[in-house]
């Protein structure tokens, strides 16, 4: 017997096999699970203080998941004449279940665009372009009764309509799609930001398995069981997120600084590390004439200025490590990059308080340190230690120039 005709016979006796009842407790109980597991991961999401879209995004996905194993349940009642097993019900719950896998498809590809930050798809109109495709699909199930053209009713049995593969090209469009934008976000992204978007190029692969597998025979559900792998494995990678980053100002906190830079020196070649130590000039002030709740703002504004610069114009990490103080760590080659490095992190935050319509500047104090071999900089502490004293000295001199400045104002 023939590779292909053994294959060919195993589908068959599955097929055969999963066409009698005995299956559907199984099946209906794996959907109940599958169903209670994604309850509790979006009860979760929903009472999280991180209400972010992408976030948002992911709990309406998880509805949907939930809709699309309730789907499956209905259509194993009915194949199983639990539920009345009549041409119209076996076509309607055939119908149901591909209208919502069609648009949970569309809704990775959403949540991938919005989690990558992709500018293309802040658009709404842009975003309702890409739907159309569910809506037309889920218009020609709807009429199928009429035309049998997704799903052929004619001979009194549901058959596959001529156009029904075009459901199946475009549950394999979205997620494709999603996959491509994950890579090309890497491709583009800051050497120590990829690790966070490796996650969403494997998410949709699980959709592509598990709807590749759930063709063979729609009885496998191996569809739900891929959704229940992919939706832990992105808690699990959230879960991760929180003990690393900082929540007000969604960069990496001191335990993601910790990680990565014992990572970058485990590496070795550490001759061109340098770590700066950054903070808000007179961030104290802003909270007593403003208000705390601007001081916040303050912070945001600077963070989301580390974020651009460091993915336009350097490979850098930034943290917030403690209030108003940041930690960056970058490879540096000579003086001169090290001049314009600073000059450069200065005016991000200065642009970006500017272009915030902020009332008072926004500026702020650097210090660094160079890592050395066997001193005191060799160890993370050390490098962290003497890049804050280099910044107390920067402030103390500052300090000192405003005053030699003021006294010199005075009239004799």
């Amino acid at each position: 017997m023939s590779f292909d005709a053994a294959l060919s016979k195993i589908f068959q006796d599955t097929s055969q096999a999963l066409a009698s009842t005995g299956y559907a407790l199984f099946n209906i109980k794996a959907h109940i699970v599958c169903i209670i597991i994604l309850a509790v991961l979006f009860n979760r999401q929903q009472n999280s203080s991180d209400q972010t879209e992408a976030r948002v995004i992911w709990s309406r996905l998880l509805f949907t998941q939930m809709l699309y194993c309730l789907s499956m349940i209905l259509r194993v009642l009915v194949d199983i004449n639990i539920i009345p097993n009549t041409l119209m019900l076996k076509y309607i719950t055939a119908s149901l279940e591909a209208i919502i896998a069609c648009f949970m498809s569309w809704t990775i590809f959403i949540y991938s665009a919005v989690s990558h930050k992709s500018e293309f798809m802040t658009s709404a109109k842009i975003r309702f372009m890409t739907l159309l495709p569910v809506i037309l699909n889920a218009v020609m199930l709807i009429i199928s009764p009429i035309n049998n053209l997704y799903i052929d009713m004619s001979q009194g049995v549901i058959k596959s309509g001529v156009f029904l593969p075009l459901i199946f090209m475009t549950d394999l469009a979205y997620p494709s799609a999603a996959i491509m934008l994950s890579i090309t976000a890497q491709r583009n992204a800051n050497k120590y930001e990829r690790e966070n978007f490796s996650i969403m190029t494997v998410y949709p692969v699980f959709f592509i398995i598990g709807g590749g597998l759930q063709l063979l025979n729609w009885r496998l559900s191996i569809m739900s069981y891929t959704i229940i792998i992919a939706d832990v494995l992105v808690y699990i990678n959230y879960a991760d997120s929180l003990v690393s980053v900082d929540p007000l100002t969604k960069i990496p906190n001191r335990n993601g600084l910790t990680r990565n830079l014992s990572e970058r020196l485990a590496k070795g070649n550490s001759e061109k590390l340098y770590v700066f130590a950054v903070d808000i000039d007179d961030l104290s002030s802003v909270n007593s004439h403003h208000g705390h709740s601007e001081g916040d703002r303050a912070l945001i504004i600077a963070a989301e200025a580390l974020k651009k610069f460091r993915k336009e114009e350097h490979s850098c990490y930034a943290a917030r490590y403690y209030g108003d103080e940041f930690i960056i760590f970058a490879d540096i080659d000579n003086d001169e990059e090290l001049e314009l490095f600073t000059e450069h992190i200065r005016n991000y935050i200065r642009n970006a308080a500017t272009k915030a319509g902020l009332k008072y500047a926004l500026r702020v104090n650097i210090g660094f340190a160079k890592y050395e071999q066997y001193s005191r900089t060799e160890t993370i502490a050390g490098l962290i230690g003497e890049a804050y004293r280099s910044l107390n000295e920067n402030k103390e001199q500052k300090r000192f120039n405003n005053m030699w400045t003021a006294n010199n104002k005075i009239p004799l």
